[in-house]
């Protein structure tokens, strides 16, 4: 009897901590996703400030940001509206 009770539960620690490890992992790719938006955020702000040419902006967003070209164009188009 104590030989199966043992056997259930003899992986039941690592699972527990699996189950610990992925939800904080989860809250770290979170926080990290959040941060990676203000950080685009702050640039497109900070160009659209300079008067930085739309399209030059657009293309910037692109390349430093690996942005698709319709996800740079609504952090600009935001970013004119918080200006």
């Amino acid at each position: 009897m104590a030989s199966i009770f043992r056997e259930a539960f003899k992986d039941f620690a690592w699972e527990l901590l699996d189950g610990i490890r992925k939800s904080a992992n989860d809250r770290i790719s979170d926080a990290e996703f959040e941060e990676r938006i203000v950080g685009i955020e702050k640039a497109t702000v900070s160009m659209v400030e300079a008067n930085v040419d739309r399209e030059i902006i657009i293309k910037m967003l692109q390349k430093h940001w690996n942005l698709r070209l319709s996800e740079a164009e609504e952090f600009v188009d935001w970013a004119i509206n918080e200006v």
